[in-house]
């Protein structure tokens, strides 16, 4: 009888799961019908894949459809990396995030002296946000040199550090640098040595510029008419790009305590101010009885869009990678983690 009890239980979670994929299945089917969905989508439930499915074109000539293989920009969800590195170096005591950047950077201005490691995590040292559009209106291709140059004309900074929040690209930039000069080796080495390889994530891979040199089974952004991106950027440290699998194989590993220790994701998941859209390292990070209950980070990068969402409580792992921005990819992930709770 108990036999028989389980076999009926295990038919009966089976046949929920299948429904449970059916129905998004015809969800992101529509949504791509409507021109609403071209990427790459993964959902992972306690461990095992639920559903991974692509939708539409590797690029704005429609003639190659994309595979689960395709490797993506995911915007600003690459500032975890660098955040996670500057961890792992505090964790073996190399540097301390009360730190002032004028210990590692010496040729900055005097703003420098009065910056903390930790302001620079939080985005809260004053720092500008980066004017791309004056590189990018004279189609100039942006370099590290040229976002540093800007750094060392820089004579004062937009509020005094610590006391509040803006989303500027100059502080991973700062933390990359620092990483750099502590390890004495390049950014992709550092990423190379102590994560990639050590937490097997292989199609984890820094670009050295955008447009592609290297396209073999790079996703290419266009818009709505299909129309591919045309800026030029070369900070080969920020462009990072990466499959749907290894970005959920990283917000696992990230989220179980495997790649830094439990204080130091406490220390990434803090904001210095609370409030709407402010973000910590980590995106947005969500505690409950000291264990992160949901890990969230959203990302873009001209047409690309991603958001990769953590339920650790259930055990449920979302993934949307695209390369047609459509503002949609929160809408998506919610309706999917509704599905999933059969919420609707």
């Amino acid at each position: 009888m108990i036999k028989i009890y389980l076999l009926n239980l295990l038919i009966s979670f089976l046949s929920y799961q299948n429904q449970n994929k059916d129905t998004i299945d015809t969800y992101l089917n529509t949504l791509h019908k409507e021109e609403k969905l071209n990427g790459n989508v993964l959902i992972i439930q306690n461990g095992k894949t639920l559903y991974e499915k692509s939708f539409g074109y590797t690029d704005g000539s429609k003639n190659t459809k994309l595979s689960k293989e395709y490797k993506f920009n995911i915007g600003s969800v690459y500032k975890e990396f660098p955040a996670v590195s500057i961890m792992q170096l505090e964790q073996n005591k190399l540097i301390h995030l009360d730190d002032k950047v004028s210990k590692y950077i010496p040729d900055l201005p005097q703003w420098s002296e009065k910056v903390t490691l930790k302001n620079l995590l939080q985005y809260s040292s004053g720092l500008p946000l980066i004017n791309w559009n004056q590189y990018f209106s004279k189609g100039n291709n942006v370099t590290f040199e040229d976002v540093f140059k800007d750094l060392q004309a820089l004579d004062t900074l937009q509020f005094e550090p610590g006391t509040n929040y803006l989303y500027s690209n100059n502080n991973p930039i700062l933390l990359i640098k620092i990483i750099e000069n502590v390890s004495n080796m390049k950014f992709e080495e550092y990423l190379q040595k102590h994560i990639c390889i050590p937490f097997h994530l292989k199609n984890i891979i820094l670009k050295e510029q955008y447009p592609f040199i290297d396209k073999n089974k790079m996703a290419i952004p266009f818009d709505t008419h299909f129309k591919e991106d045309n800026y030029k950027i070369a900070i080969k440290n920020i462009i990072l790009t990466t499959t749907a699998r290894d970005i959920a194989s990283w917000f696992e590993q990230l989220d179980t305590y495997k790649i830094i220790n439990k204080e130091s994701i406490k220390t990434l998941s803090e904001t210095v101010i609370t409030g709407d859209n402010i973000q910590s390292p980590l995106g947005s990070c969500t505690w409950k009885n000291n264990t992160i209950i949901k890990h969230a980070h959203h990302g873009s990068s001209g047409n690309y869009e991603c958001l990769v969402s953590r339920f650790n409580q259930d055990g449920i792992t979302i993934v949307i990678l695209t390369n047609q921005k459509n503002g949609n990819v929160h809408e998506i992930t919610d309706t999917i983690y509704k599905i999933l709770k059969k919420d609707i």
